[in-house]
C-alpha cells in the first residue's frame, strides 16, 4: 500500500518517506481508565472491542464475591484467617470485599460494560457509600 492510500485510510496519521526510512505519525491522548494509563489514538474512544481485555471490575466484583462465599460458609473464620491462607494483603481483602455492598443495578452494569467512565476500581477504593440511593447518585 502506497503512503496515499494509508494517509486516506487513516485519517489524522501520517505517513511518509524520509530517505530510506517511512515515517508514521500518529496523534495520540493519554487517558487513565480503570485505573490504568491507556494511549488511544486520535478519534478512538477507548472502549475496547476485543472481548479478550481484562476488565479489572468484573474480576474484582468476582472476587469479592467469592470471598464472601468462603466466609459465610465457614470456610474461614475471619478474614484475617482467609488473607493469611490465601497470601493475600489484609488491607487489600477487606477493600476488595466492600463490593459487595454495590447496589445490584450497578454492578450489573459495571458487569455489562455499562458502567460510566468516572466509576473505576480506584474510585471504588478511595470509599463506597452504604446506602444504595449515594451510590446511585455518584455512579449512575
Amino acid at each position: 500500500m502506497d503512503e496515499q492510500a494509508l494517509n486516506e485510510k487513516y485519517p489524522g496519521r501520517m505517513v511518509y518517506r524520509e530517505g530510506d526510512r517511512i515515517i508514521v505519525k500518529i496523534p495520540v491522548r493519554f487517558r487513565r481508565r480503570n485505573g490504568r494509563q491507556m494511549t488511544f489514538a486520535e478519534g478512538e474512544d477507548g472502549v475496547s472491542n476485543s472481548k479478550t481485555d481484562d476488565n479489572a471490575l468484573a474480576l474484582a466484583i468476582a472476587r469479592a464475591w467469592q470471598w464472601q462465599q468462603e466466609l459465610e460458609s465457614g470456610e474461614y473464620s475471619t478474614v484475617e484467617e482467609m488473607a493469611t491462607a490465601k497470601k493475600i494483603d489484609l488491607s487489600y481483602m477487606r477493600r476488595m470485599l466492600r463490593l459487595n455492598s454495590l447496589a445490584p443495578d450497578i454492578v450489573e452494569a459495571m458487569l455489562n460494560d455499562r458502567a460510566p467512565e468516572r466509576l473505576s476500581l480506584r474510585q471504588l477504593h478511595r470509599g463506597i457509600p452504604l446506602a444504595w440511593c449515594k451510590q446511585r447518585e455518584l455512579w449512575a
